[in-house]
C-alpha cells in the first residue's frame, strides 16, 4: 500500500490544492494509475515430499527428539525419534499378565485333575458298595425283619442316586472345566493382541528420512514447529523434504489491506537478504478465508502463493524471509481523484464541481479503484475543480 499512498501524495501535490471559500479543492489531471499491495512471508519449495510418523504406529506417542531444522540427509536417515518408554513399561505389564494366566490355566488343570479324581474314586467306591448291597440283599423275613429288608432296600436306592450324582458331577465338571480353560485363553488371546501391537509400536519408534535432501520442520494448523514433547499420531507430518529446483513464495497481506487481491495478478518478490534482486511471478492460490499468522493474534491475514518464474538456487533456500508487491492495476494517463471527494447514496455517485461562484453536485461514473484513489470514467475533465471535502450549503446550487 506505500506505492499507492505515495502515488495519492503526490497526485494531491501535482493537483494545484487550495482553499476556495474555505473549502479545501483539488484541480483533477491526468496521471498514471497504480495499485500495488505489500506482503511478507518466506521461501518455499514448489514440491515437496512429507516426512511423516510411521502409519503402522498406533496411539499418540511423545516425541523425544528430532534433528536439527534445516539439515541435509541421506536416505534412511532417521529425522526423529519417539519416547520408548511408556510402551516398554505397557509391554512389560502385558506380558506380566499374559505370563500370569498361563499359570493360572496350569493351577487350573491341577484344580479339575484333583476334582475328576474325587468323583472317579467316588464312583468306584460307590459302584463296589452298590454291589455288595445288590449281593447281599435278601428279602427273607426268617433273617431279617421287616426294617432291616426296608432299610436295605432304601440304601440301595440311595447308592444308585449316588451313582447318578457323579455320573452328573462327572459330566458337569468336564464342562466346566473346558469352559474355565477357554476364558484363561481368551484373555490371553486378548492381551497377546496387546503384546504385539505395542511391540510392532516399538519397532516404528523412529522416524525414518524417504530420500535424500534438506530436512525442514512442517508448521502445525497454529504456525507452531515440532519440539520435543509433542505428541504424535500416525501419519502426522513432523517434516519436509523440499525439492528446492523450483521455489515459490508463501505470503501474507493484512486482511484490510487485500482489496482486489486476486489469483493471476503479477507480483515483484525480494529476498530481504538480496533487496537488489527482483524476482517476478505471479499469484497461484489465495486463501478464501483470512486467519491469524499465530494463534494468539487478533489480526486476520489472507495467505496466497507467489510461483516465481525463476529460481536462483544459490541464494534461494526454504524458510527464507521475502517481501513482494502484488500489482493490482497499472492504468495509464486516466483522471483519479481522491475517495474522500466521492459522496454517493442510493447507487449514485457525485463530486462537488467548482462553479464561478460556488461548488455544483455533479454526479460521475467510478472506474477502478484502490484504498484512496478512484478512476473517473465520464463526468469530469481535465483542469476541473472539485471539493475535496463536503462545502457548505451556501456554496451548493
Amino acid at each position: 500500500m506505500l506505492t499507492s499512498l505515495l502515488i495519492a501524495c503526490l497526485t494531491l501535490s501535482a493537483c494545484s490544492q487550495q482553499h476556495v471559500d474555505g473549502v479545501l479543492t483539488m484541480e483533477v489531471e491526468r496521471a498514471d494509475f497504480t495499485v500495488d499491495i505489500s506482503a511478507v512471508g518466506e521461501l518455499e519449495a514448489s514440491q515437496s515430499t512429507a516426512v511423516t510418523v510411521p502409519t503402522g504406529l498406533r496411539g499418540p506417542q511423545s516425541l523425544a527428539w528430532i534433528l536439527d531444522d534445516f539439515t541435509q540427509v541421506k536416505a534412511g536417515d532417521v529425522v526423529a525419534r519417539m519416547d520408548p518408554e511408556r510402551e516398554s513399561y505397557r509391554l512389560k505389564m502385558e506380558q506380566f499378565d499374559y505370563d500370569k494366566l498361563g499359570f493360572d490355566s496350569l493351577i487350573q488343570t491341577e484344580k479339575d485333575n484333583t476334582i475328576s479324581q474325587t468323583l472317579i474314586q467316588g464312583t468306584q467306591v460307590t459302584s463296589e458298595e452298590k454291589d455288595l448291597a445288590e449281593r447281599y440283599f435278601s428279602e427273607d423275613e426268617r433273617v431279617y425283619n421287616k426294617i432291616e429288608i426296608i432299610d436295605q432296600m432304601r440304601n440301595q436306592d440311595y447308592l444308585v442316586a449316588k451313582m447318578h450324582y457323579f455320573d452328573w458331577g462327572l459330566g458337569q465338571h468336564g464342562s466346566q472345566a473346558e469352559a474355565e480353560q477357554e476364558l484363561i485363553k481368551l484373555k490371553q488371546k486378548g492381551h497377546g493382541a496387546k503384546i504385539d501391537r505395542l511391540e510392532n509400536n516399538l519397532e516404528q519408534m523412529e522416524i525414518i528420512a524417504p530420500h535424500d535432501g534438506l530436512f525442514v520442520y512442517q508448521t502445525g494448523w497454529d504456525g507452531s514447529l515440532p519440539v520435543v514433547g509433542d505428541m504424535m499420531w500416525s501419519g502426522f507430518s513432523i517434516g519436509l523434504l523440499p525439492d528446492t529446483s523450483v521455489m515459490q513464495a508463501k505470503m501474507y497481506v493484512q486482511e484490510s489491506e487485500a482489496s482486489g487481491l486476486g489469483i493471476g495478478k503479477n507480483a515483484t518478490v525480494y529476498l530481504d537478504a538480496y533487496p537488489d534482486k527482483p524476482f517476478l511471478g505471479k499469484v497461484t492460490q489465495l486463501d478464501a478465508l483470512a486467519k491469524p499468522k499465530d494463534k494468539d493474534s487478533p489480526v486476520n491475514y489472507f495467505q496466497f502463493t507467489v510461483s516465481l518464474d525463476k529460481t536462483s538456487m544459490d541464494i534461494m533456500q526454504p524458510g527464507r524471509q521475502v517481501r513482494a508487491s502484488v500489482h493490482l492495476l497499472s492504468l495509464d494517463n486516466v483522471l483519479t481523484v481522491p475517495n474522500q471527494s466521492i459522496f454517493h447514496k442510493d447507487g449514485q455517485y457525485w463530486v462537488y464541481l467548482k462553479t464561478d461562484d460556488s461548488f455544483t453536485k455533479h454526479a460521475v461514473s467510478l472506474g477502478s479503484r484502490s484504498l484512496n484513489r478512484t478512476e473517473i470514467t465520464s463526468g469530469l475533465t481535465e483542469g476541473d475543480v472539485i471539493a475535496l471535502t463536503t462545502p457548505p450549503k451556501r456554496s451548493r446550487v
